[in-house]
């Protein structure tokens, strides 16, 4: 069960999401984060016991993305976009 919701939680994203969390991850604000994987979260458990591992999940799906090619150029663009800043 857990793995259908990581699943859902890496593969459920929209685009934007994706787009955001890469942005929110190089700047590293965790806090940022919280928000976005909420909603994706409320659409994805598929037990209620799965919101008090909210956090264990959440850790899951973010090493699930991190290997994702898409989510890796999206995150090196939000990168490069922040170098380029004065």
């Amino acid at each position: 069960m857990d793995r259908q919701t990581v699943d859902c939680l890496t593969r459920g994203l929209t685009r934007d999401e994706k787009v955001r969390i890469a942005q929110l991850s190089a700047v590293h604000d965790r806090e940022g984060l919280r928000p976005i994987y909420s909603g994706v979260l409320a659409r994805c458990v598929v037990r209620s016991d799965q919101w008090d591992r909210r956090a264990q999940l959440v850790t899951s799906a973010r090493q699930t993305l991190s290997h994702d090619p898409e989510f890796r150029q999206m995150l090196n663009a939000s990168t490069m976009e922040l170098a380029r800043r004065p």
